[in-house]
């Protein structure tokens, strides 16, 4: 048995352009069998084989099957009696249509972040090793914030992408200093950097946090709402972030000696 392929948004959007030149051919005084087949063709043709559309498909296959031989000649028009044949397979295609489309959501990103890359998740933005390097709870992080930006919740996108870096860092400070943090609150880890690293001696991996604690600081507030620039600059800083990060908190690295 063949295997179904998946509807896509686009699909849907074209299956609905054909069922409605199908059903605008059928509302005409005139009506051409050339304009009724080719759409029957096409349903039949690419829907038997889409997952919950099949009988979409079959219908059609039938309908042209059962009127073909009727009008086998070229610039035939339909006999009205054959008008109503259509009508009911018609409305089942449109009500199919309709369940499909209220269980989908369609979003236009408002980011200048390409959206393909958005669409794949954190892992377009990294390496493999640099993603792999990630811990689970990171990895779902980033991934939560590449959906939100998708769906303009830029709120929720910068929350996500620093909750990731206080993550990264505090592994980081962890192996520079041989001390461990213990369980911390949201901000304390930025919070101890900053103090324990003045901003005239912090070390190159640390050029993030200034930014980091501010951007923290805005989004903890409760009035506080991210916009497409700060929710888009964020997520891209963390991004940097990992990749600068990398080579300090890789299993294989081990912390020199000062």
């Amino acid at each position: 048995m063949a295997e179904k392929s998946v509807l896509k948004p686009y699909d849907l959007i074209l299956i609905g352009e054909w069922i409605a030149t199908l059903k605008n051919a059928l509302g005409q005084s005139v009506t051409s069998w050339d304009s009724v087949k080719g759409c029957l063709m096409w349903l039949s043709t690419v829907l038997k084989d889409v997952e919950n559309l099949a009988f979409i498909g079959e219908e059609a296959e039938t309908l042209l099957n059962v009127f073909k031989t009727k009008y086998w000649k070229d610039n035939t028009f339909l006999e009205p009696d054959d008008r109503p044949e259509f009508q009911h397979p018609l409305s089942r295609w449109e009500g199919r249509l309709q369940e499909i489309s209220k269980n989908w959501i369609l979003s236009y990103p408002d980011t200048h972040i390409d959206v393909s890359k958005l669409r794949e998740g954190a892992k377009a933005f990294l390496s493999s090793d640099e993603f792999n390097t990630l811990e689970s709870l990171e990895r779902q992080g980033l991934n939560e914030a590449t959906s939100s930006l998708l769906f303009n919740n830029f709120t929720s996108a910068e929350f996500l992408a620093l909750r990731t870096a206080e993550s990264l860092l505090k592994k980081w400070y962890e192996k520079k200093t041989g001390r461990k943090l213990g369980r911390t609150t949201w901000g304390e880890v930025l919070e101890k950097l900053n103090q324990e690293f003045p901003k005239e001696e912090r070390p190159k991996e640390l050029l993030l946090l200034d930014y980091l604690r501010e951007r923290r600081n805005e989004v903890a507030h409760p009035e506080a709402v991210s916009n497409s620039v700060a929710a888009s600059t964020t997520f891209l800083n963390v991004i940097s972030l990992c990749k600068s990060l990398h080579p300090y908190i890789h299993p294989t690295w081990v912390k020199k000696q000062d």
